[in-house]
């Protein structure tokens, strides 16, 4: 058991370190949720009424945590590219463990991120409160701001932990089903942009087209962001009973079909060979 727990340790430790040392692709992971709430949420909100940002907040925070959880992806392809994924999977731990680990440290990578994302909200919507003390609208600049609801906090960690871990293992489903790492950019953009406009993080799901709708339904990013609208107050559209287990039963389908991937596509060895 220790020699597991210090697997798990170090992998994690490692995976940490490479993302607080780029504090680069931390800025950038701030500007695109907001380049959405600002451009989207205003364009739309001019269109839908005061109530979309509302809306669209639990998308942008899911948006967060899906970009984030595809750490693990990368990471997976990168370290088949070098070679040290053949260190991972010949050490005397299940090769479970070695995908668990880098999920885990990719859920860790998008908790982080949403942490910052979900900060900086906090700032901006204490700023609207205090210029409205001043008869200063915050609202023509950032337009996002005096529209968001107070999270529940009971359901916020839960929330967020069982939605970072299925994004992590996303994100590892698709580092191992990759061959190199252009394909694994390739098949990121291919995964995530379906995954995200057939959530229901944007729109309503219940308007849309038969097909869209069906696809939405089966779609587990649905859940994530409407557990996040149960977070957020907000026009959640499932239980949350319902949504927790169909995102847990997702996680553990993309944790056998990753180890079905892992054994099929020689992950062990450096993509270079």
């Amino acid at each position: 058991m220790s020699l597991i727990v210090k697997f798990y340790s170090a992998v994690i430790t490692r995976e940490t370190r490479k993302l607080l040392k780029q504090k680069d692709k931390l800025a950038s992971a701030m500007v695109r949720p907001f380049l959405w709430l600002w451009i989207i949420g205003g364009g739309m909100q001019a269109l839908a009424g005061q109530d979309y940002i509302a809306r669209l907040v639990p998308g942008i925070v899911g948006m967060s945590l899906l970009f984030g959880g595809m750490v693990g992806g990368l990471s997976i392809a990168f370290d088949k590219d070098s070679g040290t994924m053949r260190l991972l999977v010949t050490s005397p731990v299940s090769h479970v463990h070695v995908l668990l680990a880098k999920a885990i440290s990719a859920g860790i990578a998008a908790l982080v991120q949403t942490g910052l994302l979900l900060t900086a909200l906090a700032l901006f919507e204490g700023a609207y409160w205090l210029l409205q003390t001043f008869s200063f609208n915050l609202q023509l600049v950032l337009p996002w701001t005096g529209h968001l609801n107070w999270p529940n906090m009971l359901l916020l960690l839960p929330v967020l932990c069982l939605s970072a871990i299925s994004c992590g293992l996303l994100g590892v489903a698709v580092g191992v089903s990759a061959k190199t790492i252009d394909s694994f950019a390739v098949m990121m953009n291919f995964v995530i942009f379906p995954l995200f406009f057939l959530s229901g993080a944007l729109y309503p799901i219940a308007p849309m087209p038969a097909l869209a709708r069906w696809a939405a339904s089966i779609n587990p990013f649905t859940y994530c962001v409407d557990l996040l609208r149960h977070v957020f107050n907000s026009h959640a559209e499932f239980a949350v009973v319902y949504s927790m287990g169909y995102l847990l039963a997702s996680a553990l389908l993309m944790l056998a079909f990753s180890l079905w991937r892992f054994s099929q596509n020689g992950a062990a060895l450096p993509l270079s060979q």
